[in-house]
């Protein structure tokens, strides 16, 4: 069984992805499963993923809540379908669709593949992970926000210019303390 690697990024912002190994004697439904693991999505989540050829287009759709794979189905069953069976080339990409109210999209590239694999480890193996899960985000951020905006409105900072007013001395405040340097300046002479 040869290692596969593959580079998850969610469509939204792809700083945010997991860089996953899988056997390629696994399923689909176990990429699946550690897809839902490592990007910590509902356990319960349902997914389509497409197959897609070199130009982006997708060939073939693979459904997770398909049980069997019948000919001239419309879905192909995740469960039964080998992650190396439809790897058509070292850079096959594919289309990742959360059934899920957010309605979450990741893409799935290739990056490697490899005769190496260690035994004793479990697979599909998370090796790299950048960025927080969409699912942790709350809701898919607003492209017309900018960041600043989001964490004073995710706080409620109130102060436009994002700082609080303590240690702010009135214009009183001033004054009384010029007066009384003045006069223990003069004494002092």
């Amino acid at each position: 069984m040869s290692l596969i690697t593959f580079k998850i990024s969610w469509e939204e912002d792809d700083t945010i992805f997991r860089i996953i190994e899988a056997l390629s004697g696994q399923s689909y439904y176990e990429l699946h499963e550690g897809i839902k693991k490592h990007f910590q999505l509902p356990t319960d989540m349902h997914a389509i993923l497409y197959v897609l050829n070199s130009r982006g287009i997708k060939e073939r759709k693979l459904d997770s809540t398909v049980e069997k794979n019948k000919k001239d189905a419309e879905s192909l069953s995740m469960k039964k379908t080998p992650i190396g069976a439809l790897l058509q080339d070292p850079h096959q990409q594919f289309e990742y669709v959360c059934e899920h109210i957010k309605k979450w999209t990741f893409t799935i590239d290739t990056i490697a593949l490899s005769e190496e694999q260690q035994l004793a480890i479990e697979y599909p193996l998370c090796v790299k992970s950048e960025g927080i899960s969409p699912s942790l985000l709350g809701a898919v951020p607003d492209a017309n926000k900018d960041a600043v905006m989001e964490i004073e409105e995710k706080y409620d900072l109130g102060n436009a210019d994002g700082f609080g007013d303590e240690g702010d001395d009135t214009a009183e405040d001033a004054d009384e303390f010029m007066n009384d340097e003045d006069a223990s300046f003069s004494e002092e002479i």
